[in-house]
């Protein structure tokens, strides 16, 4: 299966561009990561680009794409802010069945064969819900040129649409057709491009249409998860401390773009399983102003190294402040995965609580305050956790390292609720907790 993604810079040339990100270093970090975890398990993954994206991705970042295409150039003509037609134009020129995953989609497994070989994927249906009706009355009251096909969704009678996180199959036909549709789409109301919110009108030319066309030629289209989410209400696609055994797709769209605990997970994991091509954007970043110095050196057995160094000092509660917050996120990252081993098999761990953090007392109003953590972050600003009174308890025991089990023993010293239903809530309430701390990086765990 050909595999292919797109990256159009819209003519802008800008490095520093967020692209919808949090921060611009985020973008090019999901570009690392969706390709090398998609060269893991495909051969065949082509990018398509500009002149820009191919100096990025492909000079400076040296990303293994197996076959590039610069053909996005002729697109300038367009507004940046029309981001899905470099899609179109890459689905257009396909001639044999493809997949085209977008560059904040991470993979880590092969899609199922019998989805593959579908002649239409997408990732999942949407239901659009009043506000994607809100944006479509915007965009419609400005315009004159509406495609037959999406009459049923102008009218309201049809409310569901594709999401395209991923989207390809082997009806070349189709797609050609479609193609040719969304551009006419867009063409055709140029003269109204100022007056309407491009940002959103993507939506309509691409994923709208893709379905309704599909829909009216009587078309199915495999998907790869059969839950229908409400516009805006996706759950779980950022989990990174639930990768690889619990979820093996992630697809950072809107919103999970723009969280820091997200992108500093995303960043984590890129910096720990691909060091090089890491290193590789801090140092186009550090000429660029970006201060990340003390990133630019990571190779995998730099990493090896830094994770080795951080277990004895875990082990032995002797931490080096040299390099602590580098080899704290690399020795955490996947032990959410440990402590369900653990948990699962009834293995007992010391747990450690790090430091890494500071309480402190927030004033929300004249009467009202909130205690809180303040979490270092490396090259990234503190991140805040919201301590409730269970916390607090659990905080004070791990003062010291404690083994698991003495930690359940003692924080039943706070709850005598005899019922097991009752005891057996309390037990998920702390492991959950637990699972929290890991996730936050203020406690680690050993064998």
């Amino acid at each position: 299966m050909k595999i292919i993604q797109s990256f159009w810079s819209g003519s802008q040339n800008n490095i520093n561009d967020k692209y919808g990100w949090y921060s611009p270093r985020y973008n090019w970090m999901s570009w690392i990561l969706s390709c090398h975890q998609l060269v893991k398990y495909y051969d065949n993954v082509e990018l398509y680009t500009d002149d820009f994206g191919y100096d990025i991705l492909i000079n400076k970042l040296q990303l293994p794409y197996s076959k590039v295409h610069v053909v996005l150039n002729e697109l300038d003509k367009y507004p940046k802010d029309l981001w899905a037609i470099a899609k179109i134009k890459a689905y257009s020129l396909q001639e044999e069945p493809f997949i085209h995953v977008d560059g904040d989609v991470f993979i880590w497994e092969k899609f199922p064969e019998s989805y593959v070989n579908s002649q239409l994927i997408a990732q999942n249906l949407e239901n659009t819900t009043g506000y994607y009706r809100e944006m479509w009355n915007e965009i419609t009251a400005n315009i004159t040129f509406i495609p037959n096909e999406l009459s049923s969704f102008h009218n309201g009678t049809s409310n569901l649409c594709c999401n395209m996180g991923i989207i390809g199959g082997s009806d070349i036909d189709f797609f050609k057709e479609y193609c040719t549709k969304s551009f006419e789409f867009v063409d055709k109301n140029i003269e109204f491009w100022d007056k309407i919110n491009l940002f959103n009108f993507n939506i309509f030319f691409e994923q709208e249409l893709f379905y309704e066309l599909s829909t009216l030629n009587f078309k199915k289209i495999n998907y790869l998860f059969d839950e229908i989410w409400a516009d805006n209400a996706y759950m779980g696609f950022g989990d990174f401390h639930m990768i690889p055994h619990k979820r093996t797709y992630l697809h950072l769209l809107g919103f999970f773009k723009r969280q820091p605990t997200v992108c500093k997970n995303m960043e984590i994991y890129t910096m720990k399983y691909y060091p090089e091509s890491y290193s590789k954007l801090s140092i186009l970043l550090n000429k660029l102003g970006e201060k990340n110095d003390e990133i630019e050196f990571l190779t995998s057995e730099k990493v090896n190294e830094l994770i080795k160094e951080f277990e004895t000092e875990i082990k032995t509660n002797k931490f080096i402040d040299q390099n602590f917050l580098l080899k704290r996120d690399l020795y955490n990252q996947g032990f959410t995965n440990q402590l369900d081993f653990f948990l699962d098999n009834k293995v007992d761990f010391m747990v450690i609580l790090l430091k890494n953090f500071t309480k402190k007392t927030l004033k929300i109003s004249d009467n009202e305050q909130k205690k809180v953590l303040e979490i270092e972050e490396l090259n990234s600003p503190p991140n805040y956790y919201e301590l409730d009174n269970i916390d607090i308890i659990m905080l004070d025991e791990l003062s010291t390292p404690i083994p698991y089990s003495n930690l359940i023993q003692k924080m039943k010293e706070y709850f005598d609720d005899e019922n097991e239903e009752s005891k057996k809530e309390f037990l998920n309430l702390l492991n959950g907790r637990i699972m929290n701390y890991i996730v936050l990086k203020i406690i680690s765990i050993y064998n």
